[in-house]
């Protein structure tokens, strides 16, 4: 049996913040002099059981990086653990505005997180970039200032624009800004459909121009979206684990990765909060092995595309792409 931690992976869908592993979470709540997050216990997380305390604790994490160096070490930390897991290429959700009001600095956090993936690719080989969040539920003016801070550093690390949230305010709220984005040269990767239904993604798709789509797992209440997606091709960033953790999806056995996959529409794999959720994104393969029944040439086609789905620059996508082939062969 492959090894699934040498398949070269490109991982398209994972928070900064949820990325940061527990004992550091400690270290830092004991540098604080705070109280670890709620459901930290001395043996990790607790079950979340549904979004909102998921979103709750995810917070508390974030409320814990007081220092720049803080987040240089969560970047440069990111790139060794993804290196631990086979990944070659990652584009990284981070969220300006969980800590501008915090720290009274807009760009400082985004700048001290680019300095540690630089790090971590000379170290590491792992290519690192960043998508900045557009927290729907923290209002326009957060969402303004993070658009600010995604153009500051277009070119220089960032790629993409998120819209991300609770998904209880409606992602067309937010089409200016993201098509601001768009026009200064910005991919636009959404999240929608992780918790909302099939209307969410139906109204991502007519209002804020995804070129991917974060989770999505709720399209498979919606034949109609279903194919629609399939027609279009754009992709999906399932994340089955946290899907589950969060209360998504009932189960892995009930995930429909495979009924999506099937049905046409282009599925990636991801961990999305490896961190939070003790699942990073070899797990996650382990996962579609296992419980999905995947074979080792179905796995090295979801790996392969998600290298096609991603921003990568084509040199890397080839290296990728032949170091899959050869995975394979072995």
């Amino acid at each position: 049996m492959r090894d699934l931690v040498a398949l070269p992976k490109a991982e398209l869908h994972i928070h900064l913040e949820g990325s940061i592993p527990a004992e550091l979470v400690r270290e830092l709540a004991d540098r604080a002099g705070r109280p670890a997050p709620s459901l930290l216990s001395e043996h990790g997380w607790e079950p979340f059981g549904d979004h909102l305390r998921f979103i709750a604790a995810y917070v508390e994490v974030c409320e814990l990086l007081t220092e720049m160096e803080d987040f240089r070490r969560a970047g440069f930390g990111l790139c060794g653990d993804l290196s631990r897991q086979g990944v070659r290429y990652a584009e990284v959700v981070f969220s300006p505005a969980q800590h501008a009001a915090r720290l009274g600095d807009w760009f400082g956090p985004i700048e001290a997180v680019l300095d540690g993936f630089a790090a971590g690719e000379r170290a590491f080989g792992v290519v690192a970039r960043l998508a900045p969040d557009i927290i729907r539920d923290l209002g326009m003016e957060e969402a303004r200032g993070t658009l600010d801070v995604a153009l500051k550093f277009l070119g220089r690390g960032v790629v993409a624009i998120n819209c991300a949230g609770s998904e209880r305010a409606k992602p067309g709220v937010y089409a200016e800004l993201v098509r601001t984005a768009v026009e200064a040269g910005l991919h636009s990767v959404p999240h929608a459909g992780e918790w909302a239904g099939p209307e969410s993604i139906w109204e991502t798709l007519a209002s804020l121009a995804p070129e991917r789509i974060g989770h999505g797992v709720q399209a498979i209440r919606d034949p109609s979206l279903v194919r629609h997606l399939a027609e279009v091709g754009i992709p999906l960033e399932l994340c089955p684990t946290s899907n589950v953790a969060t209360g998504a999806v009932a189960s892995l056995q009930e995930h429909p990765f495979v009924r999506l996959r099937d049905a046409g529409v282009v599925v990636t794999l991801n961990s999305d909060d490896p961190g939070m959720f003790g699942s990073w994104i070899a797990d996650e393969y382990e996962v579609a092995r296992r419980v999905f029944g995947l074979s080792d040439e179905e796995l090295a086609e979801v790996a392969r595309t998600g290298v096609r789905s991603s921003f990568a620059d084509a040199g890397l996508k080839g290296e990728m792409l032949t170091g899959i082939d050869a995975w394979l062969e072995s």
